[in-house]
């Protein structure tokens, strides 16, 4: 089974442990509790300020950014193994974590990486 939409993961874990009550009370058989496995936590964050796309194409290793196609910048983190969509605006989509923490360590960590190449602007 796969779910989608949960606001967080206690209540991932709460709807599919629903799930899986429901479907034994129709007398559907399954022999254990429910093996649940979080595999993609899409987190999305506006930083508060302006990112300077093209600069930060240039400089963040890891990155493609092709505006004829996609306005955002792609950023791939290492550690941890996530995905960034990266918008001028200032608003970015952290997708790929295991766990909201894993996403939050990514956010900061490309958070941080922004504003010490100064390449967001606050004003």
């Amino acid at each position: 089974m796969v779910y989608t939409g949960a606001k967080s993961e206690k209540h991932a874990y709460t709807a599919l442990n629903n799930v899986v009550k429901q479907l034994r009370s129709k007398n559907i058989k399954i022999k254990n509790d429910a093996n649940i496995l979080i595999q993609n936590v899409v987190t999305s964050v506006d930083l508060g300020g302006k990112i300077l796309i093209e600069d930060a194409a240039r400089t963040l290793p890891r990155s493609m950014y092709e505006p004829d196609q996609f306005p955002g910048l792609i950023h791939r983190q290492i550690n941890p193994k996530t995905a960034m969509l990266l918008f001028a605006s200032g608003k970015l989509i952290c997708t790929g974590g295991k766990s909201s923490e894993q996403a939050f360590d990514a956010i900061h960590q490309i958070h941080f990486m922004l504003e010490e190449k100064k390449l967001i602007s606050y004003g």
